[in-house]
């Protein structure tokens, strides 16, 4: 018996590219959320807080949500679920502070 790895099947070519997509988005966006909670410390008004949870916890929820996602692929379980869940929560938590701003 030989000891080479089985050719991914057609669903987890699908997983794998789903979960990188998934993670090149959410990083994306966590970016550009990042610059816009950056605009919001240009206020009149102090918002460090809400700087800090508009402008951080979507870039650390976005690491925790790849970390999570390239784990699960190389444990070959179903990943997508990771970065979909990180994006989901980052916008949630962005919107939270954008209210937190006004």
């Amino acid at each position: 018996m030989s000891e080479t790895p089985a050719a991914p099947t057609g669903g987890r070519v699908v997983d794998i590219t789903v979960t990188v997509a998934l993670i090149l988005i959410s990083l994306g966006t966590a970016v550009c959320f990042f610059f816009a909670a950056l605009l919001w410390a240009m206020g009149a008004v102090d918002n460090g807080g809400a700087v800090a949870l508009g402008g951080y916890a979507p870039l650390a929820l976005t690491v925790l949500g790849a970390f999570a996602g390239i784990v699960a692929l190389a444990r070959r379980r179903t990943a997508f679920w990771y970065p979909l869940g990180a994006f989901v929560l980052s916008v949630v938590v962005w919107f939270i502070a954008g209210a937190v701003v006004r």
